[in-house]
């Protein structure tokens, strides 16, 4: 394993962009925080003649990719383990070869869709204002999100003010946007951006509160956010999702389905 250098960005682009949807966060943050710093670091690994895969380190969140179905999983697994990492994604096929090494996680998979231009606008339900956030709506955002299951994981209440911290900063380096929907100036429903780069953005924290869902509202903040995307000149987005129900909502605003994505944790 060798630690990349920013001598090295030209030919990181080259490898990952043979699938740029899949590799989004990559990068993203290889436009927002570069290649090797406090915050981010690639390391590559090379065998056969070939850069047989790469990870990437974000804070403790580590991305692998490989082109390679048969990339050296011994390898990657003992580099892995000795970084400590709180939770490793990828494309679904890779990370199942690591899957067995990590006992004490477990593998979830989602489908990656993409959207190349808005579709059907949702429509705006009654009594819901759309709004883009702001510094000051940080905090209720993620207060939102830690109160949901499905992002407990991610927006620990422990960790409150990092959390907070972090979404402002990227908010500030114009990696994430977001935006929510509120109810007599109640936020009730969000959704946001995430490695924003000259191209694209992930759709991430799709979230409505529990006493509100069933009524369209994270359906409407995520048209208004492709809107809100789409102006600022992106030609394409992407998001995750793992239900049916939701996938015929995204497909409706305009997003199809990829392949698979996974997160161990």
């Amino acid at each position: 394993m060798r630690i990349l250098q920013e001598e090295d960005r030209e030919e990181i682009l080259c490898y990952v962009k043979r699938e740029p949807e899949m590799n989004l966060f990559l990068i993203g943050d290889l436009e927002n925080f570069g290649v090797n710093n406090e915050t981010v670091n690639f390391y590559l690994h090379e065998e056969r003649d070939r850069w047989d895969f790469l990870i990437l380190r974000f804070h403790q969140f580590f991305i692998l990719y490989s082109q390679y179905e048969d990339y050296n999983v011994e390898e990657a697994v003992r580099f892995l383990k000795g970084q400590a990492p709180d939770c490793i994604s990828g494309k679904t096929v890779l990370l199942e070869k690591l899957a067995p090494a990590f006992p004490q996680w477990k593998l979830d998979s989602t489908y990656m869709s993409r959207c190349n231009s808005q579709g059907d606008d949702a429509p705006l339900p009654e009594g819901l204002e759309i709004r883009r956030l702001e510094k000051q709506d940080v905090a209720e955002a993620v207060d939102l999100l830690s109160d949901i299951e499905e992002f407990s994981k991610t927006y620990k209440k422990t960790e409150r003010e990092e959390q907070i911290r972090r979404m402002e900063e990227e908010m500030a380096l114009g990696s994430k946007a977001a935006v929510g929907g509120f109810l007599k100036g109640r936020m009730v429903s969000t959704a946001s951006t995430s490695a924003e780069n000259s191209e694209s953005a992930m759709i991430v924290g799709v979230a409505t509160d529990k006493d509100f869902r069933g009524k369209g509202y994270a359906s409407a903040v995520v048209s208004a956010l492709c809107r809100d995307c789409f102006g600022r000149g992106k030609k394409y987005l992407c998001l995750f999702y793992d239900n049916p129900v939701a996938g015929r909502i995204y497909n409706r605003i305009g997003f199809q389905e990829l392949g698979e994505y996974g997160m161990l944790r």
